[in-house]
């Protein structure tokens, strides 16, 4: 039952920095003009939306491995966590500092990049409980 919802927690988390990362690579400005409250950071820069969503798409392949291997899968899921919880980092620190679009954040923040990137980095811990020695 417990690595079943990991592995389910997984797949969503991965689904999400897929179509996200996905998105982000083939129509960045598309992509840019969709989220709201963006435009507020300025202009869209396509070439580092695509490198990050390139990113979260490496992200997704490790979130996506752990489905398939649970018990090999920390080392991948430290990766994914370095990127999907240091950006949510980012995000609190923009916050703290009043750089974000919205004073505590938007929904985007937060469901978006904060929310995520604390999952990814639980499902790193919680993959130790898999570990075969």
């Amino acid at each position: 039952m417990e690595m079943t919802a990991f592995r389910g927690i997984c797949g969503l988390v991965a689904a999400f920095a897929l179509l996200n990362g996905g998105r982000m690579v083939l129509d960045p400005v598309g992509w840019f003009a969709s989220i709201p409250d963006l435009a507020v950071t300025g202009a869209a820069n396509g070439h580092l939306i695509r490198d990050v969503g390139t990113a979260y798409l490496a992200s997704a392949t490790g979130l996506a491995f752990a489905i398939w291997r649970p018990a090999q899968a920390m080392g991948v899921l430290l990766v994914a966590a370095i990127f999907m919880a240091g950006h949510g980092i980012g995000h609190l620190v923009d916050i703290a500092e009043g750089c974000a679009a919205a004073p505590g954040g938007t929904a985007t923040d937060w469901l978006g990049v904060i929310v995520p990137g604390a999952i990814t980095a639980a499902l790193c811990g919680w993959s130790l409980r898999f570990r075969q020695t």
